[in-house]
């Protein structure tokens, strides 16, 4: 059963909103309240995350999810997502233009997009805490995450119920590779992306780990029609700790793109 909420109400902008790994449908809550036209938007919690329950077994995780938006959307929407769920919002994005009114991007985590650009190079560590996962030692892969999302935020300082809950969560990573290291969507198919028409928001934090700068340029470099946003002061979490200034970057391509107006 996959644990659903909604946002604004009837007569809105329809949209869908997707969470990030470890998060939830609520904490899209703070940003959706500022956006502007308001939006009659729904939000679910990913398989294993929020309300929904663990998945017996997931083998491609944005598949998965991918799979669920597809069913989500019946009428042509405004797509926003958050690092993993991004990811999967393009998936399903790439291959239903027609559904479609706006795709917002925000910190995707997309590494293969990355991975293709000859110039970029993975810092060291960066997939350390995907190797502890792989291995069983969920529970240090889980703070090596937490860490390299953030790395001004204390690991011990979150409730023993959060950290043991993320720890949990930590089995599904190594079902989030195929889809965002392996391409297993074919999203990189040259014309994919330079033939989509709706436009797209790419949004970044300006202390984010190097991998997310080099994701949104390698994507703006191939969508047609996109902007890119870096919001002073954020991190990878930039929706949940900088929620007002996401939401005016948010806000002001939708009246640059119309459709606010059209709303």
């Amino acid at each position: 059963m996959i644990h659903t909420r909604c946002f604004g109400g009837p007569g809105g902008l329809p949209s869908l909103l997707v969470h990030c790994f470890l998060g939830h449908s609520g904490a899209w809550a703070p940003m959706a309240d500022l956006i502007a036209p308001r939006l009659d938007a729904l939000a679910f919690d990913m398989p294993g995350h929020g309300r929904t329950p663990m998945p017996p077994h997931v083998g491609d995780l944005q598949a998965e999810v991918a799979n669920l938006i597809d069913g989500f959307v019946t009428q042509p929407s405004l797509l926003i997502g958050h690092s993993f769920g991004a990811v999967s919002l393009m998936r399903f994005a790439l291959h239903n233009p027609g559904r479609v009114l706006g795709l917002v991007l925000i910190e995707p985590v997309f590494i293969a997009a990355a991975l293709a650009d000859p110039a970029f190079e993975p810092a060291p560590g960066d997939a350390d805490y995907a190797i502890a996962a792989q291995e069983g030692r969920f529970e240090e892969a889980a703070r090596q995450f937490f860490s390299f999302n953030d790395p001004s935020r204390d690991w011990n300082a979150l409730p023993a119920a959060a950290r043991a809950q993320m720890t949990a969560q930590m089995q599904l990573l190594p079902a989030t590779e195929p889809g965002a290291v392996e391409d297993s969507g074919k999203l990189l198919t040259p014309g994919l992306m330079e033939g989509f028409a709706p436009p797209v928001l790419l949004i970044g934090g300006a202390r984010s780990p190097a991998l997310f700068p080099a994701i949104i340029k390698a994507l703006g470099e191939r969508f047609t029609d996109a902007r890119r946003v870096e919001i002073e002061g954020a991190g990878h979490m930039v929706p949940l700790t900088h929620a007002r200034k996401t939401a005016d970057a948010i806000n002001c391509w939708l009246r640059d793109t119309g459709m606010a107006t059209a709303a």
